[in-house]
């Protein structure tokens, strides 16, 4: 650990460093008395990327931006479900944005082309696969939502895997099957999860994907961030209160239809030593909690706890919470944690856009909506 800080010129002299890994905190290590080379600039202590290497491809080194994606297992429909909970605990997924992310012009794409193109898949299972782009656009909507959603919300789902695809492809960067990219599921994957309702589900997915084969989602003729994530707190959120970037299309919008959702209000509980431990701080019964400010999405912007303050994403990722909406109830050992909603809140809702589906919106009005000022092609 003492080497790559040094070797990476990291303004740091000394305290406590988290060891995560899946976005959990594992442990913690104490390092002092550091005698490190001056770094060449100074760095900001509040990190927004995270260098990772790929194992897929080695010595590809790239900054992590979280694209969350996460659905709770508890909406169930009465028919044809017991069997279709197949991501509906996801915590994230990932989208990898290279150093030289400069989008490059994008070629026009239509029904026709849309199923010549072949995704080059990296497996998990270490089998590189060549993959139809609308097999696997049908792949990663089957994995990334639940069947049993209306047929307009699976629609805007598969727009926005494909429009995810095309920007990764255009851009010369790689798709995996797992939460690095999109979770993508085959038909063997699907039949045992599905196991009798295949055949239903199945078509289901089938249908969606092909009555939008070959439509994307773009703003300036660009290829969006196709962004977007469970269960918002009733608004959805600004991309520059997440990641710092600023995008038209990426902005807080009202989205009540969340609030009905049964992963909208969560609790858990956390004792005041674990507290203490993440944060590094002394957590007790006594400490003052005081929200500074909130962004325009209605999630914590900055937070002090004593004489601490963190960002809302920052202390959501570190207590590995739901949101950024977070609540704090101090008990004699334990503090209780409200969160409402599931997810960063940027772009499209996945159960938001569920409910405009049930009240007879299309998946065109479902996009427009949620990404305002984008053109779908």
């Amino acid at each position: 650990i003492i080497t790559y800080i040094n070797n990476n010129n990291i303004n740091f002299k000394g305290g406590k460093v988290f060891l995560v890994v899946g976005g959990i905190v594992i442990g913690t290590l104490l390092i002092s008395n550091l005698n490190l080379n001056e770094p060449k600039e100074s760095i900001n202590h509040n990190y927004q990327y995270i260098q990772k290497i790929d194992i897929v491809k080695p010595n590809l080194i790239e900054e992590e931006i979280v694209k969350e994606n996460i659905i709770n297992n508890n909406q169930i429909n009465q028919n044809h479900q017991t069997k279709n909970i197949q991501s509906l605990d996801k915590e994230t997924t990932t989208s990898k944005i290279e150093s030289n992310n400069a989008n490059q012009p994008i070629h026009e794409i239509n029904q026709n082309t849309s199923s010549e193109i072949m995704v080059t898949l990296y497996r998990s299972n270490g089998i590189v696969e060549q993959i139809n782009l609308e097999s696997y656009v049908a792949g990663v909507v089957a994995a990334e939502m639940p069947a049993s959603f209306n047929i307009e919300a699976l629609k805007a789902q598969s727009i926005l895997a494909r429009t995810y695809a095309l920007k990764k492809i255009n851009n010369n960067q790689i798709l995996t099957d797992s939460t690095s990219t999109q979770v993508y599921k085959d038909i063997n994957q699907l039949k045992e999860l599905w196991g009798s309702d295949y055949n239903f589900y199945y078509n289901k997915i089938v249908s969606a994907t092909k009555s939008t084969e070959g439509k994307y989602l773009t703003y300036n003729n660009n290829f969006i961030e196709a962004v977007y994530h469970s269960t918002s707190n009733g608004q959805t959120e600004d991309s520059v209160n997440v990641w710092g970037n600023h995008y038209p299309y990426l902005v807080s919008v009202d989205s009540h239809w969340d609030l009905s959702a049964t992963s909208y209000l969560r609790e858990t509980y956390k004792d005041f030593n674990i507290i203490s431990s993440i944060l590094g701080i002394s957590f007790n019964e006594n400490s003052n909690i005081e929200i500074l400010s909130k962004t325009n999405g209605q999630r914590i912007k900055q937070i002090k706890i004593d004489n601490f303050i963190f960002s809302g994403v920052e202390l959501r990722n570190l207590l590995n919470l739901r949101s950024a909406d977070i609540e704090f109830i101090i008990n004699e050992k334990e503090v209780k944690i409200i969160t409402r909603g599931y997810g960063h809140g940027v772009g499209m809702s996945q159960y938001g856009a569920n409910g405009m589906a049930k009240e007879g919106y299309s998946y065109q009005q479902i996009l427009n909506y949620y990404y305002p000022g984008t053109t779908l092609k």
